[in-house]
């Protein structure tokens, strides 16, 4: 079985943290993107998905604090927080709820690397349960859904059903998204034109 790669989004305005960072990780199973406020962030997190978003707070233009709730109810990124100890215990009590982890600066290797592969285990769970179809019906609605993308993709794109079937398997491979989710964005895409 192949090793899954995580993506990261590093966030931190201290060029030595996402230096010791990234030499923490460096021969382990993470791709990381390093920026360094949260202004950049927001506008990155809608270019592409990451697997785990980490935040050294705080940031130059921001603590970091409502961005990380946002991302952690709109998006299955999970959300690691290093904060200064005096702060720990307050922004645990005000982010455990959204399934972010906080953890005190500095840090060790052995701490941040358990701490990524809690969030590794988390989110491949919620990446199931997002997935899975709850019934018969449910899963009868998606096949439905995916046959009318392909249908569109046939039509005005001029593909055979093979080939708008890899279609849609690629873009969700790309956008790291549901083949149901894409197949959603192409029907809306082509009924509103």
């Amino acid at each position: 079985m192949l090793e899954r790669i995580f993506r990261i989004l590093l966030i931190s305005s201290s060029k030595n943290f996402s230096l010791g960072i990234s030499n923490a990780l460096m021969h382990e199973s993470y791709e990381i993107e390093m920026i360094d406020s949260i202004a950049k962030a927001k506008r990155k997190v809608l270019e592409c998905d990451f697997d785990i978003i980490m935040i050294n707070s705080p940031v130059i233009d921001d603590f970091g604090l409502d961005f990380a709730i946002e991302e952690a109810i709109t998006n299955v990124s999970g959300i690691l927080m290093f904060v200064k100890p005096e702060l720990e215990a307050e922004i645990y009590y005000k982010t455990y709820q959204y399934g972010i982890l906080t953890l005190t600066k500095p840090s060790t290797k052995t701490i941040l690397l358990q701490s990524l592969r809690l969030l590794g285990s988390t989110i491949a769970k919620r990446e199931q349960i997002y997935n899975k179809p709850k019934n018969i019906n449910e899963r009868l609605e998606e096949i439905k859904i995916i046959n009318t993308a392909k249908l569109l993709l046939i039509e005005h794109m001029n593909l055979t059903e093979d080939e708008a079937h890899k279609y849609l398997e690629k873009k969700a491979m790309d956008f790291r998204q549901s083949k149901i989710k894409i197949a959603k964005n192409i029907i809306d895409e082509y009924y509103k034109k």
